[in-house]
This record gives structure tokens, C-alpha cells and sequence, in this order.
């Protein structure tokens, strides 16, 4: 054997060395952050309700028993059922009309659309919740007062705590997210179909009707399956607002079994309800599986001589553009109410009466003070090490689920995507049922844990797509170069993707500080981040403290995600 040939030999040796101690590292990281909890949830499910799940070896059924005898739980899973169908239905109604206004015709201000869509999307539920409250409330609600004012009505004409209005303002909150998935399809569709449809005399409505609507039904299917999902799972709105309105759902349920106000907590209940929430959310999943896998039937782009052509809308063109910026216009409201209340040295309604009171004193003093500082210094490194953290991990399971066809890589795919079907608030009971009594449970580093059990899913899909996409041979060829394989993935694979890498860091970093189920589950003197701060400074009550707070928060967001999406925006128009 030539020395070459053993060199050779030696460096695929090294090659596969690395290749399989990184794979045995990823899957016991996985394996750790996604199985070890949901075991730990399930034998939490039939431990005693006083007692901790690792704590006894005693076996019961009476959670399961409580849960199905209690009148409550038919009661919880038709609100979460009308809750989640009525805000799915509207929100994807709305972003269906605003994402066809904007993709598909030659309406005005389309990418100034695209940016407010894709910048309320950053915009944390919490945030908006706390803004509706405050505009309508039934006694001193803004928009309330104004009605009482100039129209003399003795009542509320308008309440936020009600099922509909919970319903209304999470339909609202579910639009930017359904917008993006949408415009995508209106993007990609083969406009001749329709051109077609009208040289054979068909109108404007039978097109739509006939060719174009029957052509989304799966995608927006899909859609609709995921975005009631992710209201099933939804925990800041009806916290904020279903449990005042005494409309409790499943999530909140979970955690006021976990945390209540007084007495023990009763984990094994709170476990017995996040497997009945578990299964609804695989039962779920598996439908928007399969309803993915359905609608590769309906594709209709073919080749990159496509070209979307837009719809002249005529004298139309007004009402679609009345219709899209009403809708960002009632966006703003929630905004604007608590740019006004952070601005007041004590919460007082909009009036002319009341401009010359405005003043930054409230941001000067949140600023001074320590608990403030110390909450973002955690929020930065929470939000940091969560998004890189994700995505390192995420480029790496997402190569082997690629290009590794071993039974190890499936498994390890598979167990990546399961925290899509587990609901957050679920997730979160488990890890802190799992954490408990460690050195880790009451730091940040709890937090920043959840974090990446939650979004990891989400990192591998996005890098799984994007890997796809880049030959075998580009890799090889730095292999056959004599390059190791961590440094043919460090200097040829992931830069040739750094673009998804960096939009799955922004979507990560902006989800990470937006969240309120994990810093709230898991809340300490010692891990208070911006969002459970603006949590405890509501419940204070502080409104102008939570206000300005909550302000901060969104434009430090908008400020990292916006220009991105800017530029993105851009490139789509052109």
C-alpha cells in the first residue's frame, strides 16, 4: 500500500470518526431535551397528586379518572375547539383577502404591506393582549370612554372580556403568520390556469371560483390545520384575557394547575391534562401531515419560465386598499394606546386636556432601574444563546438528514420534529417536573433549555429545506481536498446557506423574546426576563410601567428583524 493510500485512508477514518461522534452527541442531546421530558409528563400523568413523579414509585389512575369524571373537561375542550375553529376561520379569511390584494393584483403599497404584516408578526401576543385591554376595558377601556363621551351611552358599548372578543383579537393576532404562509401560494401559482379559464369565456368570479380557489384548497387546508393548532396550543391571550372573561381553555388550565394563586400545586392533574392536550395536538399534527402530503398533487409551477402576472383591479383598487390598511390601521390601535400610556406619569385616557402631561420620565425611570437591567441582561443572553444554540444544532441534524441514509438519522429527524406536536405549555409542565430539584431550575439557562426544545423543530425544517438544495458533490470536493468533514461543513456547506441560517436565527431570537409560556412557567427571582417582568409589572399593577416596557421590547424587536424583511420584501417585488 502507497503512503498516499494510507493517508487517504487515515483521513476517511478521521472523517468518519467526527461523523459519528457528532451523530451519537446530537442524538443524546435530543434525545435528552424531547424524550426526557415527555417520559417524565406521562409518569407524572399516574404519580399521586401530592407527590413528585421522580419522587414515588406509586402507580394511579385517579388524574385520568378526575379529568374524564369532571364536568369541566367537556366544558374546556368545546371552548378550546370554538376558540380555536372561529379565530382560524377569521384570521386565514382575512390574510386570504389581504395576501390575494397584495400577491396577485396591482393594488398600491404592496411591499409596505409585506413589511407591517412580517413586522406584527415579531410583535408579541402579550403586547397586543395588554393593548386591547386597555383600549377596551369595560370602565376606563380608551375606546369606551371616547363612545361615552361624544354618544352619551350609559353602558360599555364594547368589552374585551368575552369569548368573541378573545376570539376577534386572536383572529387578528393569527393573520400576519397566516399572511406569510398564504402569500407564498398565491405566489407560485401558474397564472396561465386562469388565463386559460377566461379565454374560454369565463368572468372574473368563475375564474376565481372555478380555477383559483380550487386550486388553493389544499394549501390553505394545510394552513387552516396548522393555524388551529397553534391557537389549541395558544397560552398569552387567553391568559390575559379568556381567564377574566371566565372562558378557560386547556392551556391555561395546565398552568394554573402547575401555578396556582393559592395552595399546592397539583402536577399529577396538570400532567393527566397536558396528555389529553398532547394527543389533540398529535391527532393535529398527523392531519397537517397528511394534508401537506395531499396537496403535492396540486402543484402547478413547472418550470423557470413562470411568471406571475397581477389582476388590474380598476376602480376596485380602493376598496381592496380600504379593506387591507383598515385592517393595519385597527393593528395600530393596541400600539398606540400603549405608546400613549407609557408616555403619562399615571394611566389616563387620550384627550387634548391631557398632551401637555407627555413626557419620558417613565422610560427614564424603568431605565434606572436594576430589576429592569438585570431582566434585559438575562433577556439578551436568553434570546442569544437560544437562537444560535438552535441553529448550530439544527445545521447539523439537518445535514445527517440529508445526506445520512442510516437508521440513526431518521431516528434522529424524528425525534427533532416531535416538539411540533407537543404543545408549549405541555412542554414546559415537563421540563419543569424534569428540573425541579436541579442546580438548573430557577437560572436563565432553564429558560434558554426550553427554548431549544421548543423551536428546535422549527431550525431543522429550515435547514433541512435549505440543505437540500446544495449538491453532495460541493462537500466532497473538499473531502477529496483533505479538508475534515466539520471543516468542509464550516467553509463550503453553511456558507452557501448562511442566508437561512441567519432568517432562522432572526425568527428564533424575535419567537425567544417574544414567549411568555416558558419565563412564566419557570419564573425565579433569579431568570426574570422582559417578558415576565412586563407580566409582573401588569399584575402590579404598573401600567405605565408595563406600557413602556412593552414598547421597548417590540421596538428592539422590530429593530433587529424589519430591515431583513425590508430587503427581502424588495427582491420579492422586483
Amino acid at each position: 500500500m502507497t503512503t498516499g493510500s494510507v493517508t487517504g485512508a487515515r483521513r476517511s477514518g478521521v472523517r468518519l470518526d467526527q461523523q459519528k461522534l457528532v451523530l451519537a452527541l446530537l442524538l443524546a442531546v435530543v434525545s435528552i431535551l424531547v424524550l426526557g421530558p415527555v417520559l417524565v409528563l406521562i409518569r407524572a400523568s399516574f404519580a399521586p397528586a401530592e407527590s413528585m413523579p421522580l419522587e414515588t414509585l406509586e402507580f394511579t389512575l385517579k388524574n385520568y379518572v378526575q379529568l374524564l369524571q369532571s364536568p369541566r373537561t367537556l366544558s374546556l375542550i368545546w371552548n378550546t375547539v370554538v376558540y380555536a375553529l372561529s379565530s382560524m376561520a377569521i384570521g386565514v379569511a382575512i390574510a386570504t383577502a389581504i395576501a390575494w390584494c397584495t400577491e396577485r393584483t396591482d393594488m398600491p403599497g404592496r411591499i409596505l404591506v409585506r413589511i407591517l404584516m412580517f413586522a406584527w408578526m415579531m410583535v408579541p401576543a402579550l403586547v397586543v393582549g395588554f393593548g386591547w385591554i386597555l383600549l377596551l376595558n369595560p370602565g376606563n377601556g380608551a375606546l369606551n370612554v371616547m363612545f361615552r363621551e361624544l354618544f352619551g351611552f350609559a353602558r360599555p358599548l364594547l368589552t374585551i372580556y368575552t369569548f368573541w372578543s378573545l376570539i376577534v383579537v386572536t383572529a387578528f393576532a393569527v393573520v400576519p403568520t397566516a399572511f406569510v404562509m398564504i402569500s407564498s401560494l398565491l405566489r407560485n401559482m401558474d397564472p396561465n390556469l386562469e388565463q386559460a379559464a377566461r379565454v374560454h369565456g369565463g368572468n372574473a368570479w368563475a375564474t376565481l371560483t372555478r380555477v383559483t380557489l380550487p386550486l388553493l384548497t389544499p394549501g390553505l387546508f394545510s394552513i387552516g390545520i396548522y393555524m388551529f393548532m397553534a391557537v389549541v396550543q395558544a397560552f398569552d391571550l387567553p391568559l390575559i384575557i379568556g381567564l377574566s372573561a371566565d372562558v378557560p381553555v386547556l392551556s391555561t388550565r395546565v398552568y394554573l394547575l402547575s401555578s396556582p394563586d393559592n395552595g399546592l400545586p397539583n402536577y399529577g392533574l396538570a400532567s393527566a391534562f397536558g396528555v389529553l392536550l398532547l394527543v389533540v395536538a398529535a391527532g393535529l399534527m398527523w392531519a397537517y401531515m397528511r394534508a401537506t402530503r395531499l396537496g403535492e398533487r396540486f402543484r402547478v409551477v413547472t418550470g423557470k419560465a413562470f411568471r406571475p402576472k397581477r389582476i388590474k383591479l380598476g376602480r376596485w383598487r380602493f376598496a381592496a386598499l380600504g379593506f387591507t390598511f383598515g385592517y393595519c390601521a385597527v393593528m395600530m390601535l393596541p400600539l398606540l394606546i400603549l405608546l400613549w400610556v407609557s408616555l403619562q406619569p399615571s394611566y389616563s385616557t387620550p384627550s387634548l386636556s391631557a398632551l401637555g402631561g407627555l413626557s419620558l420620565d417613565i422610560y427614564r425611570r424603568l431605565l434606572a432601574n436594576p430589576m429592569i437591567s438585570r431582566a434585559v441582561l438575562n433577556t439578551v443572553i436568553l434570546v442569544v444563546s437560544s437562537a444560535t444554540i438552535v441553529m448550530v444544532v439544527s445545521s447539523l441534524i439537518g445535514w445527517f438528514t440529508v445526506r445520512s441514509n442510516s437508521k440513526a438519522g431518521k431516528i434522529l429527524d424524528a425525534l427533532s420534529f416531535l416538539p411540533m406536536a407537543i404543545p408549549p405549555i405541555v412542554l414546559v409542565l415537563a421540563i419543569l417536573l424534569l428540573y425541579l430539584n436541579t442546580p438548573l431550575y430557577g437560572t436563565i439557562w432553564i429558560l434558554v433549555l426550553g427554548h431549544v426544545t421548543i423551536y428546535i423543530a422549527f431550525g431543522v425544517r429550515t435547514m433541512s429545506s435549505a440543505l437540500i438544495q446544495i449538491h453532495k458533490e460541493l462537500g466532497d470536493a473538499a473531502l477529496i481536498s483533505g479538508a475534515s468533514w466539520l471543516t468542509s461543513l464550516r467553509k463550503v456547506v453553511f456558507p452557501l446557506v448562511w442566508p437561512q441560517i441567519l432568517n432562522g436565527w432572526l425568527w428564533v431570537f424575535a419567537h425567544s423574546a417574544r414567549d411568555l409560556t416558558v419565563p412564566l412557567m419557570l419564573m425565579s427571582t433569579g431568570n426574570l426576563v422582559a417578558a415576565s417582568t412586563l407580566w409582573n409589572l401588569w399584575q402590579f399593577p404598573d401600567l405605565p410601567g408595563a406600557a413602556a416596557l412593552a414598547i421597548l421590547l417590540m421596538v428592539a424587536l422590530l429593530v433587529v428583524v424589519v430591515p431583513s424583511q425590508l430587503y427581502v420584501a424588495r427582491r420579492l417585488e422586483r
